[in-house]
């Protein structure tokens, strides 16, 4: 995916972080995944990234936006968070392997 090798670095230690990956250093070192493809979904991966998941700041934490008890479209960011949440762990990476 031709990504810069120091970019590629930062994002496998955040994966290791959250025990998705095993890094090792050196000759016979490499990146040894700690679940099965199977067990694996875009939701952790994003979340090892990110920390959350969401269209707006307010579907996060409502106490960020003053407006959240009466605006019309908090409920519609929270409902399609959800959606969006569900999507995400319904996608694992034995899907989206790629064979050679």
């Amino acid at each position: 995916m031709q990504i810069p090798k120091s970019f590629l670095l930062k994002i496998l230690k955040k994966l290791e972080r959250k025990d998705l990956v095993k890094l090792k250093r050196g000759v016979t070192g490499g990146i040894t995944l700690l679940k099965s493809p199977r067990e694996i979904n875009l939701y952790d991966v994003i979340v090892a990234m990110e920390k959350t998941v969401a269209f707006n700041r307010c579907a996060i934490n409502s106490k960020i936006c003053s407006l959240s008890s009466h605006c019309p479209v908090h409920p519609l960011w929270i409902k399609l968070s959800k959606k969006i949440i569900q999507a995400l762990k319904e996608i694992n990476f034995s899907g989206l392997a790629i064979e050679n």
